[in-house]
């Protein structure tokens, strides 16, 4: 008994075979140079971080020892790397916190406001430090703040006042970093509040007015719920930016007084390109990595489910 051939596969088949093929080698031509450059400048010196930390040596030295989790092991025997651990701990929740609340307060009281000209003054007014040099806030910041002839000691001194110390001191110079940072920061996440909070329905607010809900019950249970992935990202996003917290501390502080401001990536600076320590600096940038990649799943598994998206 002889066995019959397959039949041949329909011209329509293939055909839609090819262009299935064509359109999914479309969408990954597109974007393979941004996957290039994600590889280039991201993943590879992930890596290449992760490898150095397992090694010992200079930064001029040609060649270098391999010395496994050593320089780990001298970061959790260093009490200096401890406080300067608990100082961006520190920052960061302080500039978090305060330019969150005060973003969302600002973007509330600006939304219900009727007037849309003085909205957007001053809503251009809170967004301007956002976009100034941080190099420019710090100057001005240093000239306000300075012990001695500083414009807040002067306008406390002509009060009768007693004056503050702020960068001088080591119980002060990190309140003045983050009081700094959220006068700078507060503007840009005011700005995406409000995006959010225009694009809430009105007919829930009609609703609720209609039943004569309180203001803060409106605030609580419509206006956060509505506006939570925007805050969601916020802060994600301000969370990381506080950890890699750097220009402050090196144009204003140095990390002092008596290690009082010092931060990880300003250690991280310090030990790779003025102690040449690449080994001991690499391991700081991978503690300070896995700080954010800890802090980030914790956000996504226990503020992510409070997110109520539309």
């Amino acid at each position: 008994m002889t066995r019959q051939p397959a039949p041949a596969a329909a011209p329509g088949k293939w055909s839609t075979r090819l262009h299935t093929l064509l359109g999914w080698l479309k969408g990954y031509v597109l974007i393979a140079p941004a996957i290039v450059l994600l590889c280039i400048f991201t993943i590879y010196p992930i890596f290449w971080q992760i490898h150095s930390s397992l090694y010992d040596g200079s930064l001029l030295s040609k060649t270098r020892n391999f010395v496994g989790l050593q320089n780990f092991r001298n970061l959790l025997s260093n009490p200096d790397f401890g406080q300067t651990v608990g100082n961006t701990v520190f920052y960061s929740v302080g500039v978090v916190i305060i330019t969150i609340i005060l973003s969302t307060l600002a973007a509330v009281w600006l939304n219900g406001k009727v007037q849309q000209r003085l909205n957007s003054l001053t809503l251009a007014a809170i967004f301007t430090p956002h976009i100034i040099s941080l190099v420019s806030v710090t100057t001005i910041f240093l000239w306000l703040l300075d012990p001695q002839i500083g414009a807040i000691n002067y306008l406390l001194k002509s009060v009768g006042l007693p004056t503050c110390p702020f960068l001088a001191s080591s119980k002060t110079a990190m309140f003045a970093l983050v009081l700094m940072m959220v006068w700078k920061g507060t503007g840009y996440y005011t700005l995406l509040t409000v995006a959010a909070l225009q694009g809430v329905p009105k007919d829930i607010y009609e609703a609720a007015s209609i039943d004569d809900t309180p203001g803060w019950r409106v605030f609580f249970q419509i206006t956060l719920p509505m506006i939570s992935p925007t805050l969601f990202f916020s802060t994600i996003v301000c969370t990381i930016n506080s950890f890699q917290v750097f220009e402050p501390v090196n144009l204003m502080t140095l990390g002092g007084p008596a290690n009082s401001t010092n931060t990880l990536v300003f250690q991280i600076y310090s030990d790779a390109f003025k102690y040449l320590k690449l080994g001991q600096a690499s391991a700081e940038g991978v503690v300070l990595l896995a700080f954010v990649l800890i802090l980030t799943i914790i956000y996504f598994a226990f503020l992510g489910k409070k997110v109520h998206y539309q």
